[in-house]
């Protein structure tokens, strides 16, 4: 059997700085077509802009 390894985006929020690793699966759900640097989520600590952290 093989392992499935599933890729995470890591996103940073611009405001408080809370990290939080998302799954590339979901990220490619909610932005079809879109290129990694312009992924963005709101934070669920401040609600404020999450980006990908580099």
């Amino acid at each position: 059997m093989t392992e499935h390894t599933e890729k995470d985006v890591l996103m940073k929020c611009t405001k408080c700085g809370y990290e939080e690793e998302v799954p590339r699966w979901l990220i490619n759900e909610l932005f079809p077509n879109e290129p990694e640097k312009n992924y963005m989520m709101h934070c669920p600590e401040c609600d404020h802009k999450m980006i990908v952290k580099k």
